[in-house]
């Protein structure tokens, strides 16, 4: 478990599968994380994904954020590596009810600090939707640079969007 002063990365339990439905169940969140047409998830679909976050994991660690109430506020983790080069693109969502809260900076914080203290990674990377302003300023605020740009990449609300891709360095010192 890892701890900052708004949340925890902590392992997900059975417990997390109703809050992890409705999240992935919200157009907002759907609109802003999914590439892909942005479907709901059946109840089952969650719990297969649920069953399948483990910490015998071998290339992908999902941790679950939660508050320090106890609740679910959304996931985060490493969803692509490459151990050669060792470099891995993260990921994050935080649930509509939590968002504008710093969870999500303080979350992908330390996400960070776990990639690079205890998997000695050198790069990490994200790409995120241009429209995605918030999510854009948070990995702004977590180090991350701008490293490209994939030009009307995305289609969503019957228009065509930017991708842009953004990386921090392990060396790489990240202001307050």
């Amino acid at each position: 478990m890892y701890e900052g002063t708004l949340v925890r990365l902590r392992a997900f339990e059975q417990k997390d599968l109703d809050a992890n439905h409705a999240f992935m169940n919200d157009y907002e969140t759907l609109r802003g994380m999914m590439s892909g047409i942005p479907f709901p998830s059946s109840y089952s679909d969650e719990s297969r994904w649920l069953e399948q976050q483990t910490s015998y994991s071998r290339g992908e660690y999902q941790f679950a954020v939660e508050d320090f109430e106890g609740d679910l506020a959304g996931r985060c983790g490493v969803i692509r590596l490459d151990w050669k080069n060792r470099v891995a693109e993260l990921a994050i969502m935080i649930g509509t009810p939590y968002r504008g809260r710093g969870y999500g900076r303080e979350a992908m914080q330390l996400l960070c600090d776990f990639c690079f203290k205890e998997m000695n990674l050198h790069k990490l990377k994200v790409t995120v939707f241009a429209f995605n302003e918030a999510a854009v300023r948070c990995y702004r605020g977590c180090g991350f640079e701008q490293e490209g740009l994939l030009r009307q990449e995305l289609w969503r609300d019957g228009q065509y969007h930017d991708v842009v891709i953004l990386s921090r360095l392990c060396d790489e010192k990240v202001g307050t």
